[in-house]
């Protein structure tokens, strides 16, 4: 006779006791508490939606704080292990949720932890959740409820494969346009610190060497604007002198780019 599966008190509790439950409770606070701030973002009520975005933000550490001890549970105070760990994407996103989560609120910045939540929770979901709750049947036994689980399940899994890729690059652009847009508008209004701009350029120096994503973005909006701006995008109408700023601007954006950043041999570990 098969052996039957434990009770599911008992397969719940082994669930939780794990750390990637914590990790999976995180990316769910970081969606609803977004969803939460979203309405005060649109009625323009910044201060009063506050404590869902830092709320938000607090899920995210959660989130990544249990990758990264996951992936360096040993601590080595050497030169390499410091270079190994901010090479590391989940620790810059980790460095970079703690300064967000103390940082003026602003709705930009919750887009790529939103996104990769969702992602990331979607398949613990699938993966660990459903089958928690709703173990497959014994062999050579039919149940219909697993047979419909199985179905959502593998609905999940084609869905989340098939717009992946898509919605990375979304996440680079945003990072890239939307919240460097966004921190340079605060810095000239004066409504988000003179130094956010600078902190997050040195984020988006290390996503340029590590995600093919944020190469191609910057390479797209560089070629976008290059047919917008220099005379060879054929626009006559753009004076010289916004043409040799323009120049200059991105020449010293590019420069920045390639200091003091070594681009590593093999792709790092997606999210």
């Amino acid at each position: 006779m098969p052996a039957a599966h434990p009770p599911l008190g008992d397969r719940l509790l082994t669930l939780v006791k794990g750390p990637q439950f914590a990790w999976w409770l995180g990316h769910i606070t970081m969606l609803l508490c977004t969803a939460f701030y979203l309405p005060y973002w649109l009625t323009f009520n910044y201060k009063a939606g506050a404590h869902w975005y830092t709320r938000a933000f607090l899920g995210a550490l959660v989130s990544y704080s249990v990758v990264v001890y996951k992936s360096f549970p040993q601590v080595q105070f050497t030169s390499q292990f410091a270079q190994q760990l901010l090479a590391e994407e989940n620790v810059q996103y980790l460095l970079m949720a703690i300064f967000w989560w103390r940082s003026t609120p602003m709705l930009t910045p919750l887009i790529p932890y939103a996104i990769f939540a969702f992602f990331n929770a979607l398949n613990y979901t699938r993966t660990n959740i459903l089958p928690a709750i709703f173990p497959p049947p014994p062999a050579g036994i039919t149940d219909p409820t697993a047979t419909r689980v199985t179905a959502i399940s593998r609905k999940i899994q084609v869905w989340t494969e098939k717009n992946h890729a898509s919605a990375m690059a979304l996440v680079a652009y945003v990072e890239v346009v939307g919240v460097m847009g966004s921190l340079i508008i605060g810095a000239i209004t004066f409504q988000s610190s003179l130094l956010s701009p600078v902190v997050y350029a040195n984020f988006l120096r290390f996503r340029y060497f590590f995600s093919l994503h944020t190469r191609t973005a910057f390479a797209l909006i560089r070629a976008r604007l290059d047919s917008l701006i220099t005379p060879s995008g054929g626009n006559p109408k753009i004076p010289p002198v916004v043409v040799q700023a323009y120049v200059a601007v991105r020449g010293a954006i590019t420069r920045f780019g390639q200091a003091a950043v070594q681009q590593p041999a093999a792709s790092a570990r997606t999210q």
